[in-house]
């Protein structure tokens, strides 16, 4: 939350400007409850915890700058609503065996999505083929 001392003094355009690119950043910006504030809430997610470190403090600099060459009055606040999840190495192994051995690639990669709690994640991009392999399976289900 921003707060000046009188509405006059609220700049007209956005106070934050675009994130670093290696995060998914949305953040809305909106008038604050009283007259003379501005209230920005959103989400800053990142794939690595260093990455989301940087982002939070080129976030946190870029409000701090905009309150100070404002004359503002910055109150912030964060909260880490979902802690990162980390697949069993040695299911996922089985799995891109599996995978490989019925003729399927595999490549791994980190994924932007929340997933549920299991063994190991695999993204299908829609291919049935692949979902009827995963059915199939005596070892593997799809969640």
């Amino acid at each position: 939350m921003l707060a000046w001392r009188n509405p006059d003094d609220v700049p007209r355009g956005p106070t934050l400007l675009g994130p670093p690119e290696t995060v998914r950043c949305t953040l809305s910006e909106v008038k604050g409850p009283e007259p003379a504030t501005r209230r920005l809430d959103g989400e800053v997610s990142a794939l690595t915890q260093a990455d989301l470190g940087a982002a939070l403090e080129a976030v946190l600099r870029a409000l701090t700058t905009a309150a100070a060459l404002t004359e503002a009055i910055l109150e912030v606040g964060a909260v880490r609503s979902v802690p990162p999840r980390v697949a069993s190495p040695r299911a996922l192994e089985r799995l891109a065996r599996d995978l490989w051995e019925a003729g399927f690639s595999v490549r791994f990669e980190p994924s932007w999505t929340p997933a549920p709690a299991a063994e190991a994640y695999l993204g299908v991009g829609g291919r049935d083929d692949l979902c009827e392999f995963l059915r199939s399976h005596p070892s593997w289900s799809p969640a």
